[in-house]
């Protein structure tokens, strides 16, 4: 009998580990998002951009402006992540000096997502700099600015 309701206990607990490693990857990456829409919004940021699903994309970003980027990608696999955001120059120098990777900042359902934070100083000469952010595994990527 011990052994019977053993053997159910460890049954019933396989199931419901397994029923939570099923969860729905576009669903926590939404609800992810709102998580990150109203941090953002409390420390005075306002949204940019969202790029769904990309390896690679662009911005261009103003002088003296703070931005938040958030990396969302699905960590069903537990994937090592890889995500580099620098300034797009010929100048190799400056690239490296000017790259910089997020860090680690929270888990939803199936969702992981790493954070960065930055300022552009005052630049001269031109009015914007471009920047390329990219993101191994794919990722959702939120831009997130303020003055």
């Amino acid at each position: 009998m011990k052994k019977y309701l053993l053997l159910c206990v460890l049954l019933s607990g396989s199931f419901f580990a397994i029923c939570q490693s099923t969860g729905n990857y576009k669903a926590d990456v939404d609800k992810a998002a709102g998580y990150i829409r109203n941090g953002a919004y409390k420390r005075g940021y306002d949204h940019l951009i969202t790029f769904s699903e990309v390896n690679e994309t662009a911005i261009n970003v103003k002088p003296n402006t703070g931005y938040a980027i958030f990396f969302v990608y699905d960590n069903t696999n537990h994937p090592s992540p890889d995500f580099k955001v620098f300034l797009m120059t010929p100048d190799s120098a400056l690239q490296k000096k000017y790259t910089t990777s997020p860090y680690d900042r929270a888990q939803v359902g199936l969702a992981r997502a790493a954070m960065l934070e930055f300022r552009t100083p005052p630049f001269t000469g031109k009015e914007t700099r471009p920047v390329k952010l990219e993101a191994r595994p794919k990722a959702t990527i939120y831009v997130y600015y303020k003055k």
